[in-house]
């Protein structure tokens, strides 16, 4: 529900205390589902499954890096090799 400013502001829209109740209701509903959102959220993201993936990406990660290191340093020492052997 989005507040909307009024064109007319000496016109003041009277409010009766059951159309407040029923507001007063409507956020109280809304703050309960977000509630369970945040609660839902934080549930997934702090459950073991989630972190035991994280620790294993971040090390798979590392061994890419460190296979694609070696294998770099292989193809280096090889193309070394080459360029010597035709000289």
């Amino acid at each position: 529900m989005e507040i909307v400013p009024t064109t007319n502001p000496t016109k003041k829209q009277e409010v009766g205390l059951d159309e407040l109740l029923l507001r007063k209701a409507e956020l109280r509903q809304q703050i309960q589902q977000q509630k369970h959102v945040i609660s839902t959220s934080s549930q997934r993201l702090l459950s073991p499954a989630s972190i035991s993936s994280y620790v294993v990406g971040s090390f798979q990660k590392s061994m890419n890096l460190v296979d694609g290191l070696l294998i770099g340093y292989k193809m280096v020492r090889s193309i070394r090799r080459l360029i010597r052997k035709f000289m």
